[in-house]
């Protein structure tokens, strides 16, 4: 088969295709994996199940949640930084509202008072009266969780970009790059933000936005954070180098911003004054990311059709925010689902023409 981006998303695709018998993966992309320009090379890190008033999506990234520790275990060279996270973005009431809701869900969550947040954050200055806590919320590097994945797959990764999706009446039979045609019995689509481009060479119409995110990392420092935490205009989690990873308010977009070495520099000031340390914290680098957002927010994994209602052979799609939660199970039920014609029930409301509205979501 070929797949068609080379980030988190087509790593797990990959991974599972070659657990699953599949003998030769070729990957194409355009950004190799690590490439700056990659949206995994541009993430945060944090596995989460929160996906408030969408119980079905909640559900799904849960059980991505549960499964990514499964995965970690089958993959070398391959772990989570931390395990646990805190929350406080929201006013209390809506805070408690949320955590609420999850833990029916399913999801191990709980309230966190003062004074435990002092004890599991001790070098948090003015710490909240409450915060919410991801008892399983993991952190993971995208970048060496993609790497891995693909090493393991032993696929093919070729460096190029597909130009075209080539099809004969509702059979897709490979692709088009700037130098040749590569035919193939299964092409997956995990090209991120280039889907919409590349299905409208099939004429299907695919509506996706994005937004532009900021992480700027620090200087190596001593241990100030056990676990990621969320407040209400800035994020921050410190990596296995010592490295702080530092975003604004968590998936604001930054696309309108004009000086972005000034708002770099500042998320680093800021987050001195909320932490007690006496050093100075310098700014290594920062990263820029553009998110590739379905319409409805919702993961779009599976099967296509055509205008005329009709299902397209040889052709399916995974697009989706967050890949870094995400992307474990779309690729083993994806590949399920391409191997055996068998749709699990956890991906069966994430068709990719379906779009579902904000009021229709506690409806699904």
């Amino acid at each position: 088969m070929i797949i068609v981006g080379a980030g988190i998303v087509g790593a797990s695709f990959a991974y599972h295709a070659y657990q699953n018998g599949v003998s030769k993966i070729t990957v194409l992309s355009s950004h190799l994996p690590g490439d700056k320009n990659q949206a995994t090379s541009n993430t945060w890190g944090w596995v989460n199940g929160y996906a408030s008033n969408d119980k079905n999506y909640a559900t799904f990234r849960l059980a991505n949640l549960n499964y990514w520790p499964k995965l970690i275990n089958y993959i070398s060279n391959l772990n989570y930084t931390s395990k646990g996270a805190f929350i406080w973005d929201q006013e209390e009431k809506e805070l408690q509202k949320t955590l609420k809701q999850h833990r029916s869900w399913g999801q191990s969550v709980k309230i966190s008072t003062k004074s435990e947040l002092k004890e599991y954050l001790p070098n948090l200055i003015n710490t909240p009266t409450i915060a919410g806590f991801g008892v399983d919320d993991l952190a993971i590097d995208g970048v060496r969780a993609t790497k891995e994945l693909f090493k393991a797959s032993q696929s093919k990764i070729i460096k190029t970009n597909v130009k075209e999706i080539v099809c004969e009446t509702n059979n897709v039979i490979g692709v088009k790059t700037d130098d040749e045609i590569i035919n193939d019995d299964e092409v997956i689509i995990t090209a991120g933000l280039g889907v919409p481009e590349l299905l409208s060479t099939i004429n299907i119409s695919f509506e996706m936005t994005s937004s532009l995110g900021l992480l700027v990392y620090t200087k190596p420092l001593p241990s100030l954070l056990k676990y990621p935490i969320t407040g209400f205009d800035f994020h921050a989690r410190q990596d296995e180098k010592g490295r702080l990873i530092i975003g604004g308010k968590f998936d604001d977009d930054l696309s309108q911003e004009k000086n972005i070495n000034y708002t770099a520099e500042k998320l680093i000031q800021d987050m001195a004054t909320r932490l007690n340390y006496n050093g100075n914290m310098i700014l290594d680098h920062f990263t820029l990311g553009t998110r590739p957002l379905p319409i409805d927010g919702r993961p779009k994994i599976g099967r296509l059709i055509n205008q005329k209602g009709e299902k397209l052979n040889g052709i399916y799609l995974a697009v989706m925010h967050s890949g870094i939660t995400n992307a474990p199970l779309a690729g083993r039920f994806g590949i399920d689902e391409v191997l055996t014609g068998e749709r699990n029930s956890l991906i069966r409301d994430f068709s990719p023409q379906k779009t579902v509205t904000q009021e229709e979501f506690q409806n699904v």
